[in-house]
């Protein structure tokens, strides 16, 4: 974009030193690179430096140290963008925010969003992202947060991470003094025996300030209480040391109720007004790809189209299901539910998957459509229990099957891992919103 600074990067096949032109053309004002441009390096607002990766740490760490509002770090195995963006949205309406775009969690989206975070702000929101051992701490150590929310711990990454202790080890690198002694305030879940793992860690640690939320009555922020008013709205109560809450949440996924608590403890805790978040709570946005439902066209016929295509793994892809069962359907219309398959599971990835058409199966959805080739060989051994279930292979199979069943006023879900074909499929359908 016009004004920006181009970073040449060394990819996995090509150099980013291949799109200069591009960039110049789009309107860059400077390009910085470590490996020699050729032709370009004599030109004015072309640099070429020693180590590109090291060039923007250091920036980072410049703006990191220059900061003087709160940064918030959010951790998890799943939730991370979603929490992240209804903060931003929440508080927002009271203070000055940066945030990270997208899911800018791993090393070098943690810098970008550094460099690029508005100095002026009076609090900076950061996702730290993990899929393997000891990048927790390495990331923690840059970001350094005050305020550290851990959404949850469940089987992700298993591939490379083993077991949910693991998981729950790493992700408690994110309040491990080792790595970050500016702590005041930490989040943290209590669902199950890995999340209390997590608090007597932080005990161990001796944080000042520690919070937990969840079901169990020991909860801090305790959601005792979940009430189903109409189609679209509950209505929560939530005690928080013999003080009672009761919240009217403008949503039909149960699931981001747990958000909007966490938001509550933020909000609290910075000594913001509550009503603020009482009456915008009921407003936060949905986020492309998790959640979101668009109008998009098929055949010129007009679809509901639900967008769970950003990610998957065990406990989101069952909460999805239990969502679009419970979801009411109106007059004619029919329900298509469309599942890619679950990356980095490891051994336990059979069973995962396995547990998905036993799902799929007790609720007897009419329309099924599930995408990869474990689904196929585990579809093959189970023939007998599922005929109403299609295995098709990409998105354009996918398409021609929609276009020749699908008909107007019908409700599509996709969920699925990012790099499946489902999630190509998804972007189709998008391109495609009335």
């Amino acid at each position: 974009m016009s004004g920006d600074v181009f970073i040449a990067l060394q990819g996995r096949n090509i150099h980013g030193n291949k799109y200069i032109n591009d960039a110049l053309d789009n309107g860059a004002e400077y390009v910085i690179t470590d490996k020699n441009a050729g032709s370009f390096i004599n030109e004015n607002n072309i640099f070429l430096i020693n180590d590109v990766l090291l060039f923007l740490l250091r920036i980072a760490n410049k703006k990191r140290n220059n900061f003087r509002g709160k940064v918030i770090g959010i951790t998890g195995s799943v939730g991370k963008t979603s929490v992240k963006e209804n903060l931003k949205f929440l508080l927002s309406f009271e203070s000055k925010v940066s945030a990270s775009i997208k899911s800018y969690n791993n090393y070098l989206g943690v810098l970008i969003s550094l460099i690029n975070m508005d100095n002026f702000s009076d609090f900076a929101i950061f996702e730290i992202g993990t899929n393997n051992f000891h990048e927790i701490g390495k990331l923690t150590s840059i970001i350094m947060p005050q305020q550290v929310i851990v959404t949850n711990i469940f089987p992700t990454h298993l591939e490379s991470l083993k077991s949910t202790r693991n998981i729950a080890i790493e992700k408690s690198d994110i309040f491990n003094l080792k790595y970050n002694s500016e702590i005041e305030l930490l989040i943290l879940p209590n669902s199950n025996s890995d999340e209390l793992f997590l608090y007597d860690q932080a005990k161990k640690m001796k944080i000042s300030k520690i919070l937990t939320v969840g079901k169990k009555t020991n909860s801090n922020y305790h959601i005792q209480e979940i009430n189903k008013t109409n189609k679209k709205n509950i209505i929560i109560k939530v005690n928080k040391n013999k003080e009672s809450y009761k919240i009217d949440f403008d949503t039909d996924y149960y699931h981001q109720i747990h958000n909007a608590i966490i938001c509550l403890s933020i909000f609290e805790h910075n000594n913001l007004p509550l009503k603020t978040f009482y009456k915008k709570v009921k407003s936060i946005p949905k986020i492309e790809g998790r959640g979101l439902m668009n109008e998009v066209a098929i055949d010129n016929k007009k679809i509901f189209f639900i967008d769970e295509s950003y990610n998957a793994s065990p406990v989101t892809m069952k909460i999805c299901i239990d969502y679009f069962y419970e979801l009411e359907l109106q007059n004619t219309q029919k329900k298509y539910i469309i599942l890619g398959e679950m990356n980095e599971l490891g051994k336990l990835s059979k069973m995962y998957h396995q547990d998905v058409i036993k799902q799929i199966l007790h609720y007897k959805f009419e329309n099924v459509i599930l995408c990869g080739n474990l689904f196929k060989s585990l579809l093959k051994r189970m023939k007998t229990e599922t005929d109403q279930i299609n295995c098709l292979l990409d998105e354009n199979e996918i398409m021609q099957f929609l276009k020749k069943n699908i008909h107007n006023n019908d409700i599509i879900l996709i969920k699925g891992s990012n790099s499946t074909k489902v999630n190509k499929l998804a972007n189709m359908l998008n391109a495609n919103k009335e």
